[in-house]
């Protein structure tokens, strides 16, 4: 019995440490090319496409990170327009870092902006 309750509580420790995932910020995403990660970082730069927004995290002296959201009929469906106003605004984003600091955004969920801190930056 002693046995069966440590190998739940293994596993249970096990998933907790396999389920978290790494935040850095933007500056640090190029050391992490393939991993599945959370890139935490201002964003300095929004580029408005036909069918993607480019938003580019981190600052404008070559330590940034871009991140390409790509508008799928339900992607568009599922966020108000106003939703893509990132410019200044603190985000999180979870995906898997492509080559060159790059990630592709399919899934709102994707997406968490950070609220505002008190001093209003």
């Amino acid at each position: 019995m002693k046995t069966l309750g440590f190998i739940c509580v293994l596993i249970l420790f096990l998933t907790g440490r396999l389920s978290a995932q790494s935040t850095i910020s933007a500056k640090d995403a190029a050391k992490h090319i393939g991993e599945k990660i959370t890139v935490c970082d201002r964003v300095f730069r929004e580029s408005n496409k036909a069918f993607t927004v480019g938003l580019y995290l981190g600052d404008s002296t070559g330590h940034y990170f871009l991140v390409s959201i790509r508008f799928k009929k339900q992607f568009r469906q599922a966020v108000p327009s106003e939703y893509f106003n990132f410019k200044g605004k603190n985000i999180c984003v979870t995906g898997i870092i492509n080559k060159r600091s790059y990630m592709k955004v399919d899934d709102p969920a994707q997406i968490k902006i950070e609220p505002a801190d008190k001093s209003g930056n």
